[in-house]
């Protein structure tokens, strides 16, 4: 993966996604999720967009064996409604794949997974307000690409 695109995309979802919640969900080809935070108006408008139909949901950080899977779209769509209600307390994306992990108030992760080799299997976009529209994809073969509407105001941005 390339190492800047990486940093970069791992402290916009790390600054933007933790402490909000999903607001709405809309379903075509495929999900995607809109999120809110209710305690700080200064978030910008986020969205998730869901492409692929392997999914984990449970503790990763204790099962080792845990794995993506197959998970039919009525089965996806019933567990993000089940997780409506709980805040996004922590997130990351995996370093040797770009799966997106989104653990929530509960404790329990949700594993999304980034791994294609013909499709983009998820994108974050985000409204910020002085860089404009920011999207984070997970592209094939293992690559995350992000992409700005002011890219030279993205790339001068410190990183941790």
């Amino acid at each position: 993966m390339n190492k800047e695109d990486h940093q970069i995309a791992r402290k916009l979802v790390s600054t933007y996604l933790t402490g909000t919640q999903i607001s709405t969900i809309h379903l075509t080809g495929f999900i995607s999720i809109e999120l809110i935070n209710l305690y700080d108006a200064t978030i910008p408008d986020i969205s998730i967009r869901i492409e692929t139909d392997r999914l984990y949901y449970g503790d990763v950080e204790s099962s080792k064996d845990w794995v993506v899977r197959h998970m039919p779209k009525e089965e996806m769509l019933h567990l993000i409604v089940t997780l409506h209600t709980e805040r996004i307390i922590a997130v990351r994306i995996g370093k040797a794949a770009p799966h997106l992990f989104i653990t929530f108030s509960s404790g329990k992760t949700l594993v999304i997974n980034g791994s294609d080799t013909y499709y983009e299997s998820w994108a974050i976009d985000m409204t910020l307000p002085d860089k404009g529209l920011v999207s984070i994809v997970a592209v094939p073969s293992d690559e995350l690409a992000v992409f700005a509407s002011d890219n030279t105001m993205l790339h001068n941005q410190p990183h941790e």
